[in-house]
């Protein structure tokens, strides 16, 4: 029983994680020409960035992809990977319907359906 409650903890409220631990990598990644305090920089700024977006949408993302997506509490994670998880998971931005472009008929100015049904 205690794994449940754990779990619905769990999702009921967003992970925190420490940002200077989750960036000490990019000092080590840091690109040619880049010095590391500016890639370790660069990377805060994606963490606060997703960290606020975390919590503007936490509620929005289903318990079940909460919990799947979650690190265990204690552990360093990062948000950016947090969040690009909740989202596929949610498929949110990927399944929008896409409207293919409407072109006028080039002798009548207006549409016209392709072979397939659709317009062009």
């Amino acid at each position: 029983m205690v794994p449940v409650f754990f779990l619905m903890a769990l999702a009921a409220s967003m992970p925190t994680s420490n940002l200077d631990k989750i960036c000490q990598n990019a000092k080590v990644g840091a690109l040619p020409g880049q010095d590391e305090a500016s890639a370790f920089q660069a990377c805060i700024a994606d963490e606060k960035t997703a960290r606020d977006q975390l919590q503007q949408k936490w509620r929005q993302f289903s318990a079940s992809a909460r919990v799947t997506c979650a690190e265990t509490p204690g552990s360093s994670f990062s948000y950016v990977e947090l969040l690009t998880c909740l989202e596929m998971l949610s498929g949110s931005e990927f399944n929008k319907p896409q409207t293919p472009p409407v072109t006028p008929s080039p002798s009548t100015g207006t549409t016209t359906p392709d072979a397939a049904g659709q317009k062009p």
